[in-house]
């Protein structure tokens, strides 16, 4: 027994050491961003192990690998379990992944309810604004005609832009190696740069090339911008040198085409050690070099910044304000012709994840920037939008679930312009004659929105028609007016479809017919009044006659009966009783469900069963008690003895349990149906009084069992 605990307790120290480094190694993971790598094993510690950090790292792991629905249900548990532990962030990301898999409206009360809750009454009004701003933008409907590039695959394409006679894009390496380096973020190949002719974007990525093996190495390489003359590239590289936590940022480099290939390739001198500087986007004069960059100073996540292109080197980062950046992710910037900002950012008012937002170019100053809407946006990433020459087509990049796999590339072609507008309806109708019905011209329409101080008025025209804009989801009131008629009202309930009609038509009567009516209801009333007071002196006068003759009828009654009492007295009892006995008998004859048998007087509705061992009233049960409610009701001198049994099967005193149980389960039903409870008697025999006598429990079938558990109704009293 020493040995056996010994071996135990060694055991159990044994698995809780396992159980330790599975964490670290977890933890180890997910700090190096390896987060599918990390999701396994976090998963398989789960049973024993919900801690706040597991369960954090667990959920933004499948965060960061776009596994939405895992996502939304692991911060939801947090919410659950650690809500008054979690800050903003997590709410935010409990959000956004609602969004991704369509539940819109419980992203925005998670948001409101945190906020509300924690003293941000503010921020909840805004999360409100923003769900009326998204609403008027999806009321356009789609915007644009886009396409899944077949050049797509199951791994990453994304950042395509038109170049010459190419379509350049990056993608995960197009390796026959079978030791293709992978990384570990999402166990894909690393980035590389390819291009592809654009008379054969219906081919397969078979026929894209790589861009170039100086630009391209075993590291990634991403986003990119290339001068007119194609003799300058920028592009996006990750960096060798990682940080003390293994995390390797982005920085941009500058390549040059010399002699038919791009060579200088140099790092750009705004980079940095500690911080990620990514997807470069020049201005149109080419004077600017705009990108994306998580550095200090910024608004918070990652930041758009430009820095001026001079001779010899480069301006200092400029970050491009409050109107575009926000607290969250603002990346991917495109410039256009006219100097406008296209970008992807989930801290604007969005749809989920990263949306692509456009921010126009006016007087100098980008403007408040308009989320571009559907269906270039989704619940997912959708991001490195870059324009044709034409300005109304190009190419987008999302990870939506209805891609072929992670990142894809998707040509677009604006179709509808981008006209927001807030939800109007019209409440509109005719205001007539309510005796003529002929339109009532020049009426006055007065119109109040219950809780608001403001309110609308206007005439009616010559047919009597009137119509007012009106915001949807309100309530109003219409009130009509107009000289020599009577005062008339609605209420209208707008809802939320757009440009609907309601309508709000009333008939006003004349005063001319009021005071007609008035005159008639008058006349009619005086001539009412006169023939109910003719009648009511010939009632009395009848009253007071028949009340004369009733008093002499009942004198003589009165002395014949004292007379007559003592004698008619007990023949009348006796007649009674025999009459009684008589009318019983009748009713049992005339009445369906009373039948005499022997000695005894039941009511028979239809076999009363139950299951094996149960007590519940079956579907037909009841509706054969509810025959015998109305038998009782009819007859409310009946007294009912309601007498259960049950079969063999079981012992004695449980059967007689059960069948009292099941007597009172009947007793109950039909005094919840109006019967008195003194009128009804519940009596479990058990297996006492079988119908069909069984030897065993197996010598009878089942059908013999279940006439045995039966239910007798016997009428015991009958006043």
């Amino acid at each position: 027994m020493k040995k056996l605990l010994f071996l135990l307790i060694v055991l159990g120290s044994f698995t809780s050491v396992c159980a330790q480094a599975d964490i670290k190694r977890a933890d180890l993971y997910f700090s190096r961003a390896y987060y599918a790598d990390a999701i396994s094993l976090y998963e398989e510690l789960l049973p024993k192990n919900k801690s706040s950090q597991l369960i954090k790292n667990l959920a933004d792991s499948y965060y960061h690998t776009f596994q939405m629905k895992s996502a939304a249900r692991w911060y939801h548990y947090l919410a659950n379990h650690y809500g008054d532990k979690l800050d903003e962030t997590y709410y935010f990301k409990l959000s956004q992944s609602l969004k991704a898999i369509g539940e819109d409206e419980q992203a925005d009360e998670v948001l409101i309810a945190y906020y509300s809750e924690n003293g941000h009454p503010e921020k909840a009004a805004l999360i409100k604004s923003q769900r009326t701003y998204l609403d008027n933008i999806a009321a356009i409907g789609d915007r644009f005609k886009i396409e899944n590039l077949p050049l797509n695959t199951e791994s990453s394409e994304f950042g395509a832009a038109v170049i010459d006679s190419m379509l350049v894009y990056a993608a995960s390496k197009k390796s026959d190696q079978m030791l293709s380096k992978s990384y570990r973020w999402n166990n894909q190949n690393y980035l590389d740069l390819y291009s592809h002719p654009l008379e054969q974007l219906t081919l397969g990525d078979t026929i894209s090339k790589s861009f170039s093996k100086r630009i391209n190495t075993n590291l990634h390489e991403g986003t990119f911008a290339i001068t007119k003359d194609r003799k300058t590239i920028y592009f996006t590289r990750n960096s060798k040198q990682k940080t003390d936590e293994k995390i390797s940022h982005l920085k941009l480099y500058k390549a040059e085409w010399v002699e038919e290939e791009w060579k200088n390739i140099e790092e750009l001198p705004f980079n940095g050690y500690d911080f990620s500087t990514e997807h470069p986007a020049l201005s149109p004069d080419e004077t600017k070099l705009y990108f994306s960059s998580d550095r200090e100073g910024g608004k918070g996540g990652f930041d758009l910044y430009y820095v001026d292109i001079q001779k010899d080197d480069y301006g200092n980062p400029v970050n491009l304000g409050a109107n575009i950046n926000t607290d969250k992710k603002e990346q991917f910037p495109h410039i256009d012709a006219e100097g406008n900002l296209y970008f992807a950012s989930n801290g604007h008012p969005g749809y989920g994840l990263l949306d692509i937002f456009k921010s126009e170019m006016k007087d100098g100053e980008l403007q408040r920037p308009n989320n571009l809407g559907f269906p270039v946006n989704s619940g997912y990433d959708d991001f490195s939008l870059a324009l044709n020459t034409d300005s109304k087509s190009g190419y987008f990049s999302s990870n939506r679930p209805t891609g072929k796999g992670s990142d894809d590339i998707y040509s677009f072609k604006e179709t509808k312009p981008l006209v927001i507008e807030d939800c109007m309806q019209f409440i509109a109708g005719i205001i007539t004659d309510k005796t003529t019905n002929q339109p009532l011209a020049n009426a006055k329409v007065e119109l109040v929105k219950l809780g608001a101080a403001s309110m609308e008025s206007l005439t009616t025209s010559v047919d009597g028609s009137f119509k007012f804009s009106v915001e949807c989801a309100s309530n109003y009131k219409i009130t009509a007016t107009k000289k020599g008629y009577e005062t008339a009202s609605k209420s209208i309930v707008t809802d939320k479809k757009r440009k609907a009609v309601k309508d709000a038509s009333l008939a006003l009567l004349s005063e001319v017919e009021i005071a007609k009516q008035k005159a008639i209801a008058l006349q009619k009333e005086k001539e009412e009044a006169a023939k109910k007071a003719i009648a009511e002196a010939k009632r009395i006068k009848e009253l007071e006659v028949k009340a004369e003759q009733e008093k002499l009828r009942k004198e003589k009654v009165r002395l014949k009966k004292e007379a007559e009492q003592k004698e008619k007295q007990a023949i009348a009892q006796e007649k009674a009783q025999k009459q009684r006995r008589k009318e019983i008998e009748k009713i049992i004859a005339q009445e369906e469900g009373i039948v005499k048998d022997n000695e005894r007087t039941l009511l028979q509705t239809g076999e009363i069963h139950f299951d094996y061992g149960m007590w519940y009233l079956r579907r037909e049960t009841r509706a054969r008690l509810d025959k015998v409610v109305k038998i009782m009701k009819d007859h409310p001198g009946m007294v009912l003895e309601i007498g259960t049994h049950t079969d063999i099967r079981g012992n004695s005193n449980y059967n007689r349990e059960l069948s009292q149980k099941r007597a009172d389960a009947a007793k109950e039903y039909l005094v919840k149906n109006g019967i008195d409870k003194e009128r009804v008697i519940s009596k479990g025999y058990g297996e006492s009084q079988p119908i069909v006598h069984c030897e065993t429990e197996n010598s009878c079938t089942e059908e013999d069992h279940e006439w045995n558990r039966r239910c007798e109704l016997v009428v015991v009293q009958w006043n």
